[in-house]
């Protein structure tokens, strides 16, 4: 894991203007492949870390780039959370959503019983539709 995004972390200035999905596809397939760092679950705090790992052992980014590497790591690899299953906390962890977000996942649950699907969801009156649309990938709805 650590390898992984240590060629990540190690790019070009040159790639800072790019997104940050092409910044870590240039980085990481200098010297493998994408799989083994994209397997990975962490919430902003989780990649926030590793990051910071990376540049400790010396890797070279500016504030701009740690942002970007980060910003798209955590959007897109941020952990799964079963929301017939989870807390209130879990899940605004999870998610990063306010906590009264979360608790009112937890009461529409509690009231109208398990979601199916993500438009389900999407009812719950305090959430932004589109901030749960953009985590479609880190919600499972098991029962």
């Amino acid at each position: 894991m650590k390898t992984a995004l240590l060629a990540v972390l190690l790019c070009s200035p040159a790639a800072a203007q790019d997104s940050g999905k092409t910044l870590l596809e240039r980085a990481c397939t200098k010297c493998h492949e994408l799989t083994a760092t994209l397997k990975q679950r962490n919430t902003r705090a989780g990649w926030s870390a590793v990051v910071d790992d990376m540049v400790a052992r010396g890797a070279e980014l500016s504030d701009a780039e740690i942002e970007k590497i980060i910003d798209y790591l955590a959007g897109n690899f941020g952990p799964k959370v079963n929301v017939n299953k989870a807390s209130a906390e879990v899940l605004a962890r999870a998610l990063e959503i306010p906590a009264a977000s979360a608790g009112a996942i937890v009461g529409y649950r509690e009231k109208h019983g398990s979601f199916k699907d993500l438009e389900e969801l999407k009812k719950v009156p305090a959430l932004d539709a589109k901030d749960i649309d953009s985590k479609k990938d880190r919600v499972v709805f098991r029962d």
